[in-house]
């Protein structure tokens, strides 16, 4: 991060069209002129639909090619799988919290290290309980 503060930009999940239309507006517009780090939160959304996924991507497009930086907080453990099925997460990082996407450098790596042994153990312990990966359910 170069220091800059964020600017945190909630992502539109308002129920009505005109609503949503204006939070829309607003959110590319405040990505086109921000020259700070931004922050898309997720944490108001239950539900993402194809036009979201589509707006996403579209604010990707925004900062492109620019010295700005966005990452997005997927708020829920649904959102964030989503974003990782999608791929979203291969193209802007995707945190937890906005605590986390603001943590300095070291303790997001230190987390991600956490977050790496924890996975170990859970894959050694359904190794020793004789489940493969195949049959492992997923949940959100």
């Amino acid at each position: 991060m170069n220091g800059a503060p964020w600017r945190i930009l909630p992502f539109p999940c308002a129920s009505s069209s005109a609503s949503r239309r204006a939070q829309r507006r607003d959110l590319l517009n405040s990505l086109r002129v921000s020259e700070s780090p931004v922050i898309v939160d997720f944490s108001e959304c239950t539900s993402l639909s194809f036009e979201d996924i589509d707006l996403l991507l579209e604010c990707l497009a925004q900062v492109a090619g620019r010295d700005t930086q966005m990452v997005f907080v997927a708020g829920s453990s649904a959102t964030r799988v989503l974003f990782e099925v999608t791929r979203i997460s291969s193209l802007a990082p995707v945190f937890n919290s906005i605590e986390e996407a603001i943590a300095p450098p070291q303790v997001a790596a230190e987390r991600d290290a956490e977050d790496r042994a924890e996975g170990r153990s859970e894959a050694h312990t359904e190794q020793d309980q004789g489940i493969s990966q195949s049959q492992t359910l997923w949940s959100a």
